[in-house]
């Protein structure tokens, strides 16, 4: 994995706990538990080219696909 990949995950697992009122190991665990973070180094090449607005709305619908309850 490229640091830049790294940086950008670590950006994104921020800016899902800020939207969605948790701590940054929350959201790791919960995106973690989830899936989120396998979403996320699989379709980087796609990703990160988008808002992380539409990054977290992806988050989301994976995560709650796999059993998440966050909305």
């Amino acid at each position: 994995m490229e640091k830049q990949q790294i940086f950008w995950i670590v950006a994104v697992i921020s800016e899902f706990a800020r939207t969605k009122a948790l701590s940054l190991k929350q959201a790791f665990n919960y995106l973690s538990l989830f899936k989120g973070i396998d979403f996320l180094q699989i379709h980087y090449q796609a990703e990160h080219l988008l808002s992380f607005e539409d990054t977290i709305d992806d988050l989301v619908a994976i995560c709650q696909k796999n059993g998440g309850q966050i909305q």
